[in-house]
């Protein structure tokens, strides 16, 4: 049922006039529901309404919203208003509480009362598999995105980075998912990763959030920075969830991001992203030992693991405790429930000392494959960089206990003979790349073991034809320097 329309105020008086005017319109066009002339004027159904009850002058904006939406002339119905408010003023100024009234109105954005005809927005997909281990760095994520100092400074965006396969995409989910029970304003989310084809720049996605906020595309600015203005405006105002995951670079978010007091955000990327500032930092490291343990209960079952735990720990220590090779690992070897556990391990994990690549290979699972995402990563590096994993897998540093092998710059300065303060600016690609991570002692750097078995199956990048020596040196070079490499 749509909404009843108010009584007209009784007093004759030139905004109650005006008011009639209104409504005449509205039947001249149909008397159209004013929840259905909401979505057209972009206010909600009630302020409409009251601009139509004649208890005061609705803001101009309002009027014009009003009369658009009933097929009424813009420029008369300004001149109408504008001769409305002249005779109001000269009659004597509005009391204090319609004043008041006014100014709220007046403040108010179009988009901002949408949400009373459009539904919220619900994005957020579902977790994909059982998050274990992560609860001490839960609770630091729910500190850093609470409010700070009393409510004073609004919560700073988030940033959850973490090497290739650490699961920052399943944490931020299980974050996103607490918070939003406190954000009844709706979940935007956006994959930004081009191997999925997301978005590439901020004013697309920022067009994309303002349709689901309920903006009809015919109303969504074209210029991208008042694209980008009015999709913060509407962050500031509501009480929103945004969660932007893949992240690679920093241009692709810097202009979504808004001291936003009430609403939450999130960014998953490989990256630190140390070039945005005003943001908050938490990295997700692989799961210790007894967590991967309760991973593959959770993925074999409990008995099968129990029975069995030689075949896991061995299973575990193959994958280096990353959560992403352990999933995959154990959907395949759950596909074979008539194996034993054992014998199912040692055929997927086989030798990896004489054929690193062989297991690597061999985490696949439908469509969602480990050396695909550490690929991806690969592929964006500098020649450099390349070079510099390439040098470090195949290097003598022995792997520790837990499979990591670890080097400091200076040691793997002389792997590419270059100075180490360079190198270590290659090393810092490389973990933002997601490829490495740092050790426990400064300026120590550890080489993953998937990551590593990933660097042995590369061609060594210094094996280049010599004809491409005069067209990759310079550039090779120069991007070694940047900032960008």
């Amino acid at each position: 049922m749509g909404r009843l329309e108010r009584p007209l105020a009784p007093d004759a008086g030139p905004v109650t006039a005006f008011a009639r005017e209104l409504r005449m319109l509205r039947a001249a066009a149909g008397s159209p529901g004013y929840r259905e002339m909401a979505t057209r004027a972009m206010f909600s159904a009630s302020v409409l309404s009251e601009a139509a009850a004649g208890y005061r002058l609705p803001t101009l904006q309002v009027a014009l919203a009003f009369a658009e939406a009933c097929g009424g002339d813009r420029a008369g119905w300004e001149r109408r208003w504008h001769e409305a408010a002249r005779t109001e003023r000269d009659a004597g100024t509005p009391r204090p509480a319609a004043k008041a009234l006014q100014a709220h109105h007046e403040n108010e954005l179009r988009a901002a009362d949408v949400r009373a005809v459009v539904p919220p927005p619900a994005q957020l997909p579902m977790e994909a598999h059982p998050l274990v281990g992560r609860a001490a760095l839960l609770q630091q994520a729910r500190s850093l995105t609470a409010r700070c100092h009393g409510g004073e400074r609004p919560p700073s965006p988030l940033v959850i980075s973490g090497q290739v396969g650490a699961g920052t995409s399943a944490f931020a989910l299980r974050l996103a998912h607490e918070l939003a029970a406190g954000l009844p304003d709706g979940q935007l989310y956006a994959c930004l990763d081009p191997a999925v084809g997301g978005p590439g720049d901020a004013a697309g996605i920022a067009g994309g959030f303002l349709e689901a906020l309920g903006i009809p595309a015919d109303r969504v600015p074209a210029a991208p920075g008042q694209r980008l203005g009015l999709y913060r405006s509407l962050l500031h105002r509501r009480r929103l969830l945004v969660v932007l995951d893949g992240v690679q670079h920093e241009h692709q978010v810097r202009d979504l991001l808004a001291a936003a007091p009430e609403s939450r955000i999130l960014i998953t990327s490989r990256s630190r992203l140390l070039g945005l500032d005003g943001v908050r930092r938490i990295r997700v490291p692989v799961l210790e030992r007894d967590a991967s343990m309760e991973l593959l209960a959770h993925l074999l079952g409990g008995d099968r693991v129990g029975a069995e735990p030689r075949a896991c720990l061995l299973l575990a220590d193959a994958c280096g405790d990353l959560p992403l090779a352990l999933n995959l690992a154990a959907r395949r070897i759950a596909a074979r429930p008539e194996w034993m556990l054992r014998h199912a391990v040692a055929d997927l994990v086989g030798d990896r000392r004489r054929e690193p690549g062989r297991f690597l290979a061999r985490l696949r699972a439908g469509d969602d494959a480990l050396a695909t995402r550490l690929d991806g990563a690969y592929r964006q590096l500098a020649p450099w960089a390349r070079l510099m994993l390439r040098q470090f897998a195949g290097s003598e540093h022995p792997p520790s206990v837990d499979d990591v092998v670890y080097g400091s710059a200076e040691e793997l300065a002389a792997l590419v003979e270059r100075s180490a303060q360079p190198v270590e600016d290659l090393l810092e690609r490389l973990l933002d790349a997601g490829l490495l991570d740092h050790g426990d002692l400064p300026g120590q750097y550890g080489l993953p073991p998937m990551a590593r078995a990933f660097a042995l199956t590369q061609p060594d990048p210094t094996q280049e034809p010599p004809a491409a020596a005069p067209r990759t040196v310079p550039a090779v070079a120069t991007r070694v320097r940047g900032a960008h490499a």
